[in-house]
């Protein structure tokens, strides 16, 4: 087993190779969405490894600029971001909460500190609008104690006659907290212990794999981003105040598994009542305000080298940690993926069935995944400067 530990690299591990489709229709819509970003240069190292533009850079006015980062999101933008569109909170199926999605205990285990939900401010680059957006995330293991990871869609995807999207402003709550966040607030304030009982994290870089960067439309997969975290109100880097995660590379597949999100957007929840596709004693609406868990026996998929799980969690977990050997009594595991997209067996061309389910398909480590997590954690921080 090669875990990703404080300084030590693993060995022996070897990457997988990329299966691919053979039917031609297939191909011929591949190559379609096959594209590049076009947003601002990146830097990418000699292994593959590409930066994202930096949000905090480092220099004289580096406090100042986490500050502004971090405070940007008041209590009114975060409720925005960070609930549903449907002005109602969650609604369980009739017989209650499944394996399928459940709420996870307010404060149960590390898990509930190390999972976070992630706001986001993004812009089109073709065509500079400008929104706000949600992902989830966890705190893992790490030389420098600073490391989030979460998928890589949620700092930069690009489809073709859609969208291209790349963030501007970017920060994690961990153990975020929703219940007591108020709709519709026109409230500046900050938002206080209940709502983020860990602090608001500001991040201040961001990698992502080479294929992700070169194909960021979940084609040819790698859909994973290492963040670098900094809170402007706490000097201490973020794995001494939440605890962390194992981190684990090129582990066994199909395995029995559980995955962690705050999801939000009904409009593409396949269990939602209005959807309609699964049984009344199935459907279910989320809000975007609690940590949600699927458990069940992942399977591998053949073409795009993810794992597969049915389960109920609609966008807003993307990024979501993938977990193994999880023990629900601690809260603890080791994170061998991210969620990545969605997975309907029904569609003949999977691209068609990416957008909401049933199954949920989270990208799994491998070689790429780790040189990008192991250029975040060798990340040099910048001097820690307590503003209280």
């Amino acid at each position: 087993m090669h875990v990703g530990t404080p300084g030590t690299r693993r060995t022996g591990c070897t990457g997988r190779a990329r299966a691919r489709r053979t039917g031609t229709a297939v191909l011929g819509v591949l190559g379609l969405v096959i594209t590049l970003f076009t947003m601002a240069p990146q830097a990418q190292a000699d292994d593959g490894v590409v930066e994202m533009p930096v949000l905090v850079p480092s220099g004289a006015d580096y406090q100042k600029n986490l500050k502004a980062e971090v405070e940007f999101w008041n209590l009114a933008r975060m409720a925005k971001a960070a609930l549903n569109n449907e002005d109602q909170d969650a609604v369980p199926p009739s017989g209650g909460w499944d394996s399928l999605s459940k709420p996870w205990p307010v404060g149960k285990g590390l898990i509930a500190r190390t999972a976070g939900k992630i706001l986001m401010e993004v812009t089109d680059q073709d065509s500079g609008a400008r929104g706000l957006s949600a992902c989830s995330g966890d705190v893992v293991t790490s030389a420098n104690q600073s490391v989030v990871v979460t998928a890589g869609h949620c700092v930069g995807y690009h489809l073709p006659f859609n969208a291209n999207i790349l963030v501007d402003n970017m920060v994690f709550i961990p153990g975020f907290d929703g219940k007591n966040l108020q709709r519709h607030t026109t409230s500046t304030d900050l938002p206080g212990k209940d709502v983020a009982p860990y602090g608001v994290w500001g991040v201040t870089r961001e990698w992502v794999t080479g294929t992700w960067s070169a194909s960021a439309d979940w084609v040819l997969g790698h859909d994973m981003a290492a963040l670098l975290v900094a809170n402007p109100q706490d000097p201490r880097p973020i794995a001494q105040v939440t605890g962390a995660q194992q981190i684990a590379f090129n582990q066994p597949r199909a395995q029995h598994s559980f995955m962690f999100g705050f999801p939000t957007a009904n409009e593409r929840n396949y269990y939602a009542p209005a959807k309609n596709k699964v049984s009344a004693a199935l459907q279910r609406t989320v809000d975007g305000r609690t940590l949600m868990v699927t458990e069940g026996d992942a399977w591998a998929d053949p073409v795009y080298l993810n794992d597969l799980m049915t389960g109920a969690q609609p966008p807003g977990s993307s990024g979501g940690p993938w977990m193994q050997n999880f023990d629900p009594a601690t809260g603890t595991g080791l994170q061998t993926g991210v969620f990545s997209r969605y997975d309907d067996p029904a569609q003949i061309i999977g691209m068609l069935g990416w957008q909401e389910g049933p199954n949920l398909s989270a990208t799994q480590f491998g070689d790429e995944e780790y040189a990008v997590f192991n250029t975040a954690q060798s990340a040099a921080l910048p001097p820690a400067v307590s503003s209280k």
